[in-house]
């Protein structure tokens, strides 16, 4: 009975019970609507921040659409131009020229949206060909290439090394400081070897009237430091060692071949833990095709050299059995190669590269190489050489670049050539001496800073990816 009797409530009771449950009912509406409230409201900021950010990339979409237009037909005019064989000028349509010729002058816009190409670019680091020819190893070699707008002598340097043997082995760099779209096809139509892309953020192509390209308000070469004074230009304080003031065209070859040997080695993910050899070319150089080989052999018989040259400055082809190797201190600038042990040397003497008054970077090197405290570079050099210099036009040359007339005759005496030797003849050269002062046209202490800058080492992605993280202002 007394637990029948718990059962029922009394009426009392019943009615605090319907009380509380009215009271709990009020206070879970009223909670339930607030919480609604700021559910919704943070509903409506997602909303806006998705909408703000699909709005930008539209933005984004349609300017970049009609940037993409000018060089789609720009292309289009070159690749026409090229498969016709016609003379070739490499300053027409170029990405800052709006597709309208070289009588277009760089507009802003275009050249923006070719510095943040650039930028992308040098993020991606994409490696091309890398399914078919599989992942770089210690024992491959890469090819570091500097080029610059002479497509006829790298179209003759890329033939070149499509005939070398164990090129498949290889990854092929290419450094330009000059985005053209004819240049880019060249490149992306190998199918030989691994290739990849690098571009000079510091070009004169972005660069067009400031430093480091040539400033209107930068003393012209030629005048007097009185004059300049006079002139109030801007580095009218700083003329190199002859009294001329700096020439942007010359000093860039020297600041792009800087830059490409510290991102190589220290900024390219792609290759941070590669130990083997590296090998500068340039877009004039036409290779041997056993210069795989040779590289090899040189290693193996000149263990004590850090750094080997393959060939020297002469169009004479050798038919000697026996390659001749000379041992110095003395750096030919055709065909250089190191490993990542060398450049760790290298860097700790910086100050005499970048200081060094001299617009050429392999004088500078060899400064670098002889005053560098503490340390001896020796260096082989081929003197049967495995790399010829084509350029008979450019900075040093005023000749015509589409006479290939010294390039066939080249060609022609090669044949004469012993390749792929079983033994080399090495000999001990006398140790040279430096000039006592370098060439000049380096004098200007924006030219020192900026090479100082691009030593230090920092990650590159991370700050590009934090570039790319918001829409492009406008």
């Amino acid at each position: 009975m007394v637990l029948i009797k718990k059962i029922f409530l009394t009426a009392d009771e019943l009615n605090h019970l319907i009380l509380l449950c009215r009271v709990m009912k009020r206070i879970a509406t009223r909670c339930l609507r607030r919480w609604t409230l700021v559910y919704g409201v943070i509903l409506i900021i997602f909303i806006i921040t998705q909408y703000h950010k699909s709005w930008s990339k539209l933005l984004d979409l349609h300017i970049g659409m009609q940037k993409s237009k000018n060089i789609i037909e720009c292309t289009l005019e070159t690749q026409e131009l090229f498969y016709r064989n016609q003379k070739l000028k490499i300053t027409n349509c170029s990405i800052i020229d709006g597709g309208e010729g070289i009588t277009g002058g760089p507009s802003f816009d275009n050249v923006r949206l070719l510095k943040r190409i650039v930028e992308r670019l040098n993020y991606e680091q994409t490696i091309r060909n890398l399914d078919v020819y599989g992942p770089l190893n210690n024992n491959s070699l890469i090819v570091l290439i500097q080029v610059h707008t002479r497509i006829n002598y790298l179209a003759e340097t890329i033939s070149s090394l499509s005939q070398a043997r164990g090129i498949e082995d290889v990854l092929l760099i290419f450094s330009h400081d000059y985005y053209d779209m004819r240049i880019n096809d060249l490149v992306r139509s190998i199918n030989f070897c691994k290739t990849m892309q690098i571009y000079f953020p510091y070009s004169m192509q972005i660069y067009t009237d400031v430093f480091p390209g040539q400033s209107p308000h930068d003393c012209p070469p030629k005048i007097t430091r009185a004059e300049a004074i006079e002139m109030n230009c801007t580095n009218a304080m700083f003329p190199d060692l002859y009294g001329n003031y700096r020439n942007a065209t010359a000093t860039q070859v020297k600041h792009h071949w800087w830059w490409k040997i510290n991102t190589v080695f220290d900024r390219l993910t792609a290759i941070r833990y590669y130990t083997g050899s590296i090998l500068f070319i340039e877009e004039d150089h036409y290779i041997v095709k056993d210069f795989i080989y040779m590289l090899r052999l040189m290693q193996k018989t000149c263990p004590q050299s850090k750094i080997f040259s393959l060939g020297i400055h002469s169009d004479y082809v050798s038919s000697r059995k026996s390659p001749q190797i000379h041992v110095s201190n003395w750096i030919s600038n055709l065909g250089i190669s190191f490993n990542r042990s060398v450049w760790n040397e290298l860097i700790q003497c910086t100050n005499q590269f970048c200081y060094y008054d001299d617009y050429n970077w392999d004088w500078s090197l060899q400064k670098m190489t002889k005053t560098c405290p503490g340390h001896t570079f020796w260096t082989s050099t081929l003197q049967n050489s495995r790399v010829y210099h084509l350029g008979k036009c450019g900075m040093h040359h005023a000749n015509n670049c589409t006479d290939m007339s010294h390039i066939v005759k080249l060609k022609q005496n090669l044949n004469t050539l012993k390749l792929y030797p079983e033994t080399v003849d090495v000999t001990l050269e006398n140790t040279k001496q430096m000039p006592i002062s370098g060439f000049g046209g380096w004098g200007d202490t924006r030219d020192h800073k900026l090479c100082m800058h691009m030593m230090n080492h920092y990650d590159v992605k991370t700050q590009i990816q934090n570039r790319f993280t918001k829409p492009l202002k406008r």
